[in-house]
């Protein structure tokens, strides 16, 4: 693997510890009522990069995070109503 390469992935792996990191921080704002998560998502999907090369790959990937977010709710939701019934439905 030449220099190039190591770099791509060190700066690859970076991302996607911020990206991580900010999930956790934003879901645990969100459980505790200090985030309004439909505001979070509109504003993040209209975010706009003024036409930056990299705009494509940055949509799909506040997407990714807005959709990270949305599974990770759902899932709460469903671990809650599995301890209020004993149902999983």
């Amino acid at each position: 693997m030449d220099a190039d390469e190591v770099r791509l992935l060190q700066i690859e792996g970076q991302i996607h510890a911020l990206a991580r990191a900010w999930l956790y921080l934003a879901a645990n704002a969100e459980m505790q009522g200090l985030l309004d998560h439909e505001a979070l998502d509109r504003s993040m999907l209209a975010t706009n990069w003024q036409g930056a090369p990299f705009e494509p790959h940055a949509h799909r990937t506040m997407q990714h995070l807005v959709d990270e977010m949305a599974d990770a709710r759902a899932s709460r939701e469903r671990v809650a109503r599995y301890r209020e019934t004993g149902l999983d439905e």
